[in-house]
């Protein structure tokens, strides 16, 4: 069974509970071991935490498993976006190499944002 990178949307859904099933989701990977988080991720969460949140969020945060990006990552992310530039379609970068991340070790990704669909080979957590 594969591991799945909680997106920062899936999170952020998950933690104001605007979404009981993403919640659900979240509360399981993080029961089964089974959640991953990677720099990108962690980037944009911080950047939108409150102080309170932090007290309780950074913990949580550190004792998830981590994905380290490196350089085939941000090249993979590159021509991702490229050939997806070339088909007419444009995605955040952020998201390019978040996707680049899960096609390099075989995560699946739990977001809801809906261009993480038009990724080929990107398998969704639902």
């Amino acid at each position: 069974m594969a591991d799945i990178l909680v997106d920062t949307s899936a999170w952020i859904c998950a933690l104001r509970g605007t979404d009981p099933a993403i919640k659900d989701a979240v509360d399981e990977l993080l029961t089964l071991d089974r959640a991953v988080f990677c720099g990108v991720v962690e980037m944009e969460l911080l950047h939108g935490m409150r102080p309170r949140e932090r007290k309780v969020l950074l913990p949580l945060f550190e004792a998830l498993r981590y994905v380290a990006i490196d350089r085939q990552d941000w090249k993979a992310a590159g021509n991702l976006l490229a050939g997806m530039r070339s088909r007419g379609t444009k995605i955040p970068a952020s998201d390019a190499l978040i996707a680049s991340v899960c096609l390099r070790h075989g995560l699946k990704i739990l977001t809801t944002d809906r261009h993480f669909d038009k990724i080929p080979g990107l398998d969704h957590h639902r």
